[in-house]
């Protein structure tokens, strides 16, 4: 289809610049690529599985192009009876055209805008500065068209091409903005584009009478309806998805910079060829709010970027307090907040070696602390366990690691200690656990077996398995602590 199209589309040119009734040959391919335009949108509509707004699209098209379709055939009539005026507007044709334009713009307005939240506001200063800065091109285009115009109804169709082309012009940049076109991309950018240059038509209809080469012109006149073929095509290459959704990112985001542009290279070349006429002060008063909705959007972008980097250094703060509190975990016992087993054998690998002063490893385990569950309950006894770690933390230097092993037995690191310090810190301990502790109104007094090792030399593990053996014998003795007899 699309291939035929562009055939028929070459042939009638070729015919149109050197062949005979250049007219009424411009105007007959147009009638027949819009009927073609008809048959595919009407296909199109009675596709399976596909929205209803999508086929309600493809229905609203087909009259649209029906109606284009009849205005082009009038037009081929009225041209073979007057070819010397084949490029005139005339009056029926050119209001089918015109209501066939309105037809295909209001099918694609009717899809709702769906705006993503996060940066609306951005958004919407990019459309109006695109806006504007189509305006301006309107506005320039239009101006050319009446300025040319010396009949009433030449002027009216030069606004009625005004009109088509602003509306066309936000369809557009609706539809890069926000994907909301009720068909596939490309389809929408191509038919709107085809709308556009209807308008374009009608804008310079004055100017066009009046063009010393009509053969180009009509030529021109033919594309539009191309390029409605090739946007059903589009859409029919590929069958689209089911739901259409609009982009998180808009891919638009560099159209306000080229806009900016665009109004001042108008602006320039209006400057340029006809100095500050009525022209040039619309070029020039779109060129101003472009550049200033440009700044705007600038600010606003730049507000974003520091709310995010404010957001994103609060996120990176709360992370770090996580992770924080993920390797205090994974580092300390949550009932006591003591070092746990991976903690204290963690700081012992760190004072491994030979070390002049010495080391001690006491390990200590609380006597009757089963009778204590047993009696009064396992809140009882992690009561008691919170004071054991309390007193023991009490008892020791600042360079000392206290570290619960599990369940009711603790141990006690002491690097560059001696036996003497060892046995100070045994007698500190067992004083401090000896005092009462009042547990749900009963007074308890709690007790613990201690055993020591030391050694200059002696690995860690080798220290805590003396330590070990050095605990169960002050259990048996009944001493409070004991001191292995090894590297003494």
């Amino acid at each position: 289809m699309l291939g035929g199209a562009l055939l028929l589309f070459v042939a009638a040119a070729l015919v149109v610049g050197w062949g005979p009734a250049p007219g009424v040959t411009s105007s007959a391919a147009q009638a027949v690529l819009l009927a073609g335009f008809t048959a595919l949108s009407w296909q199109l509509a009675q596709r399976q599985g596909q929205p209803a707004r999508r086929r309600h699209f493809w229905e609203v098209a087909a009259v649209g192009g029906l109606v284009l379709a009849a205005g082009a055939v009038l037009r081929s009539v009225e041209a073979v009876g007057d070819p010397a005026n084949a490029t005139a507007i005339r009056t029926v044709p050119g209001i089918l055209v015109a209501a066939g334009t309105g037809i295909l713009l209001a099918s694609m307005l009717a899809r709702p805008w769906r705006l993503p939240r996060a940066d609306r506001a951005q958004l919407w200063l990019d459309v109006v500065i695109v806006l504007i800065g189509a305006a301006v091109a309107i506005w320039v285009v239009t101006m050319i068209g009446r300025s040319e115009a010396d009949r009433p109804h030449q002027a009216l169709w030069a606004i009625v091409g005004a009109v088509i082309l602003s509306v066309a012009a936000f369809t557009l940049v609706r539809m890069v903005f926000t994907r909301s076109a009720p068909v596939r991309a490309l389809a929408g950018v191509t038919l709107a584009l085809a709308v556009a240059l209807f308008g374009v038509d009608r804008a310079l209809n004055a100017e066009i009478l009046h063009a010393p080469d009509i053969r180009a012109i009509l030529v021109a006149r033919m594309v539009p309806a191309l390029l409605l073929v090739a946007g059903a095509r589009f859409d029919q290459l590929r069958r689209p998805p089911a739901r259409l959704r609009p982009r998180a990112r808009r891919s638009g985001a560099q159209l306000p910079f080229v806009a900016v542009i665009a109004t001042q290279a108008v602006l320039i070349v209006e400057l340029a060829v006809n100095g500050l006429a009525i022209r040039t002060w619309g070029a020039l008063a779109g060129s101003v709010a472009v550049t200033t909705l440009v700044l705007i959007r600038q600010h606003v972008v730049l507000a974003d970027n520091d709310r995010l980097v404010a957001r994103l250094d609060d996120t990176v703060e709360v992370l770090a307090g996580q992770e924080e509190r993920l390797r205090y975990a994974a580092s300390h016992d949550h009932l006591t907040g003591l070092a746990n087993r991976a903690r204290f054998d963690e700081v012992a690998g760190r004072h491994s070696g030979t070390h002049d002063g010495g080391r001690a490893v006491l390990l200590l385990d609380l006597d009757e602390f089963k009778q204590v569950n047993d009696t009064y309950g396992h809140h009882a006894g992690d009561h008691l366990l919170r004071v054991t770690a309390d007193r023991l933390k009490g008892c020791v230097r600042g360079t000392d690691t206290v570290a619960r092993l599990g369940g009711d037995e603790f141990s006690v690191l002491l690097p560059h200690a001696s036996r003497a310090d060892a046995v100070e810190t045994a007698h500190r301990i067992l004083g401090a656990l000896r005092v009462h502790v009042r547990i749900h109104g009963r007074t308890v007094r709690p007790s613990a077996s201690i055993g020591i090792a030391t050694s200059g030399t002696r690995p860690f593990e080798a220290l805590l398995r003396d330590a070990d053996a050095a605990m169960y014998e002050a259990k048996r003795r009944n001493s409070g602590f004991h001191v292995a007899d090894a590297d003494i």
